[in-house]
């Protein structure tokens, strides 16, 4: 970038910040921004006053408008949404309170677009940002993302949820709240931006403001404008922004690392909710910025400890010292003094609320003592009145107690002896035929030999809380054997979900008796990612994802642990790994949040190079390690083929850095395979064919020797499938006259094409006959057997066909339903626009299935764009056709100079022209 354009995007980005702050703030954003450039500033204030003017120009017009009887905003259609009035107008956009106008149903709606001059393409990326924020956060306290698009001038907008209520602390005010109630209406709030958290999100412009609060009580936690989503691709779009001058917070409600342009975290979050808490007591806010200076405001808001609260919302009544504990650590100088999530700040709230030990007090015996008698005081005062009672029925007791011991001692006896027995049958014999191959049906055996043990273990565990851990990690080996799909398995899913739900139960009683007891809480953990990845892994994503959320968050409160083992960590790392697949691993069912997704495969690598550094030795944490990096080189294979070859060199690099007998294991040996496999994905989008099949055929050998071995293991099979289904697309793509390099190769890259895909035929319906209500794999069989005849029929060989494709195209019609996922509308729009002869297509149901794959994956996926512009085209409209294809254009990473043209660049932009 030269000197000229980059000065230019700093000016943009802080007149962006400015106007969206109040006037009266103006001046001081300005400053810090600058950095004492006295000459950035004047022309930044220039800007400022010729939009002023541009407004006040597009005000008179508007005024003269009206006299003529024309509502200008009134008039301007948004979707199907019609513009009522102005709401608001921020720095990156306006929004507008709208109706629904196209006849379907009524609905008041906010709308939010970009409608100011200097709207570039990196204000657009940060309200993409937004969009991808607002589509991840569903909870009942953030307000909604209803509806998302593009205007017809080209213009982004987001449809909100429109909430009609108060800013928090005027509602507080109006109806006069207690100190009880304000503090639950916080605790929703700490509610909102724990979720907020959870999805790799923090606000960092919490204030009242940005809180609104229904007639109902309800509140609602609004603009997330200047959030910042915790990913490697946002991260460097924030990167971008802050190096060229944006920087947003608040400063009243701003933490010292904002202030100071430090790491943002979620620390930085409970600042602002400490502050926010401070005022809804005290009316009063911690600091007193007087000058509005950037020197004052350092100095105060990173310097001065704040005040302490004197009155409660207006009165003279001291705060309670409890209380007063909680305020001063949420607003500590250093993040990490500080409640580390809301949900620990929250944690105190009701522990206070409830007369009990709070954690910022940090209070001895007789602290804690005290609680106990005051939350106790009648217990207690007729506690005493039955001592004298109790006494005489000391003798009584005793001797109970004696028989009730001895009745205990061989209890424990017993559960010793079963705890013994089943760890061995579980560790022992488990151990040593997991990676076995041929081992599915040695699996079986122990199973039925170890669950009917289990069952009656646990009649005898209820008051043995070692014997019920050891009962509920049995219960998750057992699930994990049975159906995990990330384990060797036998295929039965139900039995691995009812296995997983009995550790969930045992985990949780014992986790609900002692929230301290942090075994209790990673088996728990453990035990909610084997039942998530499994639900996963049976196409139920849905169901899944919030499992795998609760699994990273308990992991996150034991690995904050500065002590935690690096076996611990490398167990946290595994679980952020599911989360990546859950969230965006590419074309199995994920909820294609490809940001999230590689947000947590990040975490995952910290927390295994974490582990590493506590203890090198610990067995497995390369090949976590190696996966992760795979994932990442997974979600870029399409759109960046040649920053997925270096990262998939980087897994290969973790494998080979693995002790050889450990790089020899099932496990390993198939990862090898996978990593493999996506190479050659990669160097077809490269157009490297001939070097993709050649890796390809060995994957495939080394798949087969492996599912030779062992028939019954569905992965085997499925990964046998994917090895010739994406060798077969290369020789299609090679035989495509957009991509050929030679045109004469077309017919032997057809005939290699259709071979391949008719050897996969017979491993997909042995698949499907274990798995028959397996959507995806109905969907793989039925492309399978179309593409086979398509292919012939191309090739002018029609005998060869087993003309099944009307009932085929049949299954696909079926499975492309109301509630299918993206990536299933995806590969149904693909299979009727290629198939063969052309009279069986259909274009207007090929239309609406690219169009549901795009909206419900919120057009972030360049491919279904591509198809979405194909179907378009097909269907005659080539102009729409030109439109998709420049929007998948637009979401595709920049092209590097020296580097070649992937094949998905190459088509879009034949569509695009």
């Amino acid at each position: 970038m030269d000197l000229a354009t980059e000065r230019f995007l700093r000016i943009e980005a802080i007149f962006q910040e400015a106007i969206e702050a109040p006037e009266k703030v103006r001046d001081l954003l300005i400053e810090v921004q600058c950095k004492g450039d006295s000459q950035l500033m004047s022309e930044v204030r220039l800007l400022l006053e010729a939009c002023k003017a541009a407004e006040q120009v597009d005000e008179t017009w508007r005024s003269e408008a009206g006299t003529r009887g024309v509502d200008s905003l009134s008039l301007r259609r948004v979707g199907p949404y019609e513009i009522d009035k102005l709401l608001g107008r921020g720095g990156m956009g306006a929004v507008y309170l709208a109706h629904r106008a196209d006849g379907q149903f009524e609905q008041e709606v906010a709308v939010k677009l970009i409608d100011l001059p200097l709207a570039t393409a990196l204000f657009r990326e940060r309200f993409r940002q937004e969009r991808q924020i607002l589509a991840e956060l569903q909870h009942p306290y953030i307000a909604r993302l209803l509806d998302g698009g593009v205007t017809s001038e080209g213009d982004l907008y987001l449809v909100m949820e429109y909430v009609d209520g108060r800013p928090i602390h005027q509602y507080c005010n109006e109806r006069q709240l207690s100190l009880s109630e304000r503090l639950g209406l916080f605790l929703h709030i700490c509610e909102a931006v724990q979720f907020a958290h959870q999805h790799f999100v923090v606000h960092r412009d919490l204030k009242p403001d940005n809180i609104l609060v229904a007639p109902d009580g309800t509140p609602r936690l609004l603009d997330f404008g200047t959030a910042k989503l915790i990913s490697p691709t946002i991260d460097r779009l924030d990167r971008t922004l802050t190096r060229e001058g944006y920087s947003s917070f608040t400063p009243q409600y701003a933490s010292p690392e904002q202030i100071l342009g430090r790491t943002i975290t979620a620390a930085t979050d409970t600042y602002s909710l400490g502050v926010l808490l401070y005022y809804l007591i005290t009316c009063a806010l911690p600091y007193e910025l007087k000058e509005l200076t950037l020197e004052e405001m350092i100095r105060v808001i990173c310097e001065t400890p704040p005040r302490r609260p004197e009155h409660q919302a207006g009165s003279h009544k001291k705060i309670d010292v409890d209380l007063e504990a909680i305020l001063m650590k949420a607003l500590r100088k250093e993040p990490q003094d500080r409640y580390r999530s809301a949900e620990l700040l929250a944690s105190d709230i009701r522990a206070y609320m409830a007369r009990q030990p709070v954690a910022a007090r940090k209070g001895g015996f007789r602290y804690r003592a005290g609680k106990f008698i005051r939350r106790n005081s009648v217990l207690l005062l007729v506690g005493s009145f039955l001592a004298i009672s109790l006494l005489a029925g000391i003798t009584g007791i005793l001797w109970q107690s004696h028989q009730t011991n001895i009745q205990k001692r061989k209890a424990e006896a017993r559960s010793a002896d079963l705890r013994q027995l089943s760890n061995s049958l579980l560790s022992e014999l488990d151990q040593a035929i997991r990676d076995l191959p041929g081992s599915t049906g040695a699996q079986k055996l122990l199973v039925s030999r170890v669950l009917d043990h289990l069952d009656r273990m646990a009649a005898d565990a209820r008051d043995d809380r070692q014997t019920q851990l050891d009962l509920a990690s049995a219960y998750i080996q057992i699930g994990q054997v049975q159906g995990d799909g990330y384990f060797q398995n036998m295929g039965d899913t139900p039995g691995a979900l009812s296995d997983f739900d009995k550790a969930i139960a045992i985990a949780n009683s014992l986790s609900m008796l002692d929230r301290k007891d942090r075994e209790a809480l990673r088996v728990l953990a453990l035990a909610l990612r084997s039942r998530s990845e499994t639900l996963f892994r049976a196409g139920r994503t849905p169901e899944a994802v919030p499992l795998i959320r609760q699994a990273t968050s308990a992991f996150d409160i034991l690995t904050a642990d500065s002590n935690a083992s690096a076996s611990l960590l490398a167990e946290a790392a595994n679980a952020y790994g599911v989360m990546g697949d859950e969230l965006g691993q590419p074309m199995i069912g994920s909820l294609n949040d490809v940001y999230g997704a590689v947000a947590a495969y990040r975490t995952d690598l910290s927390l295994v190079i974490r582990a590493r550094k506590t203890d090198a030795s610990v067995a497995r944490t390369l090949r976590v390690a190696a996966i992760a990096s795979m994932r990442i080189g997974e979600i870029e294979m399409d759109t960046d083929p040649v920053q997925a070859l270096r990262d998939l060199d980087v897994a290969l690099q973790f494998l080979d850095a693995m002790p050889k007998g450990e790089q020899a294991s099932f496990g390993s040996a198939r990862t090898r395979s996978a990593v493999l496999h996506r190479q050659a994905i990669s160097l077809n989008e490269l157009g490297r064919y001939d070097e993709a099949a050649r890796l390809f055929d060995q994957v495939y050998q080394a798949d087969l020797k492996r599912q030779s071995a062992d028939p019954l293991d569905t992965r085997l099979l499925e990964d046998l499938i994917g090895d010739l289904s994406d060798e077969a697309d290369g020789y299609e793509y090679a035989a495509d006259p957009a991509l050929a390099r030679n045109p004469a190769d077309r017919p032997r890259n057809l005939r290699m094409a259709a071979s391949l895909y008719a050897k996969a035929i017979p491993l997909a319906e042995k698949f499907l006959r274990q798995e028959p209500a397996n959507e995806n794999l109905q969907e793989t069989l039925a492309e399978l057997i179309l593409d086979v005849d398509s292919l012939h029929f191309a090739l002018h060989s029609p005998g060869e066909t087993k003309h099944q494709e009307k009932d085929q195209l049949a299954i696909l019609r079926r499975l492309a339903h109301d509630t299918a996922d993206p990536f299933m509308l995806y590969a149904v729009a693909n299979v009727f626009l290629r198939v063969e002869p052309r009279s069986l297509r259909d274009p207007q149901f090929t239309l609406h299935c690219a169009q549901g794959s795009v909206e419900r994956s919120f057009g972030t996926i360049p491919a279904m764009q591509l198809a979405l512009a194909k179907a378009y085209r097909v269907a005659g409209q080539t102009a729409r056709s030109r439109e998709e294809a420049g929007k998948g254009l637009a979401i595709l990473p920049p092209q590097r100079p020296n580097e070649p043209k992937p094949r998905l660049r190459k088509l879009l932009e034949i569509e695009a022209r």
